[in-house]
């Protein structure tokens, strides 16, 4: 990647924060530039971050090697129908937005469709890419290694897109769902909701952590923690009788369908 390399951010909603955030601790500030019809939020994220605030879409357009969209997916073809003089590459966030959408608006432009979550605001975020034909193999080495600045980056087929959409684009809410159940849990043995909700936060991210590190077998890793007859095998034993498990699926399940109801109306 030159050391120049421009990047344009259009639209600082939560997961525009989240990418600005991420990148800006990897690339300088002074390379991103962004912009977004809520004024007050573009300056906030510019205060905080250093990033150059752009004053309009083609401002974007006429200095930028990359541009990102990260508004809703409706306003994702409003804003693409304004890139067709733009000759950089185009990488796109929205939900349910396929490349072939994207090409019908802004002709043989470099596409690239992209999944990240919110946990880039902390650089332990996880995205998931799909380029189009026509973006080169340096081209997606070179967006990989940006978008690596917000945590773990991976290269997939676009088929696949909706699965990862219910899995790790909509999974933090899952956790949070979790972590909130487990504090509730502490609060009504007698913890304060602090103490609870940082057991809970913890345990979770050092699994989570021991998980990623060794990338053993999940059940493995339960089976270490379960004695015969103790407290954990106790407590797995109701998490089963509930259907956790088919819980979960269902949920991701869900999601999926919903991601693939969203590609039908885009």
């Amino acid at each position: 990647m030159k050391s120049d390399f421009r990047i344009g951010i259009i639209g600082t909603g939560n997961m525009g924060c989240a990418i600005i955030t991420g990148i800006s601790k990897g690339i300088s500030p002074a390379l991103i530039k962004a912009y977004d019809t809520d004024s007050d939020k573009l300056k906030g994220i510019a205060d905080k971050t250093g990033i150059r605030i752009a004053d309009s879409i083609e401002d974007l357009i006429t200095g930028s090697d990359l541009i990102i969209i990260s508004v809703k997916p409706d306003i994702t073809l409003k804003v693409a129908q304004r890139l067709t003089d733009y000759s950089g590459i185009i990488l796109s966030v929205a939900a349910g937005v396929k490349l072939e959408t994207l090409q019908k608006i802004t002709g043989t432009k470099k596409l690239i469709r992209a999944m990240p979550n919110t946990p880039a605001l902390s650089g332990c975020g996880m995205t998931v890419i799909s380029a189009a034909d026509n973006v080169t193999n340096e081209e997606t080495t070179t967006v990989m290694r940006i978008l690596e600045n917000t945590g773990r980056v991976l290269l997939m087929e676009e088929k696949h897109m909706n699965a990862v959409t219910a899995i790790s684009g909509s999974g933090p809410a899952y956790v949070f769902t979790f972590i909130q159940a487990l504090a509730d849990a502490g609060v009504k043995m007698g913890l304060t909701r602090d103490n609870a909700l940082l057991l809970a936060g913890q345990t979770i991210f050092g699994s989570a952590k021991m998980f990623l590190d060794k990338m053993e077998n999940p059940i493995m890793l339960r089976d270490k923690v379960a004695s015969p007859g103790g407290t954990t095998i106790q407590a797995l034993h109701s998490l089963e009788k509930a259907g956790f498990n088919g819980i979960i699926i269902d949920a991701v399940e869900s999601a999926f369908n919903r991601a693939k109801e969203l590609e039908k109306t885009s």
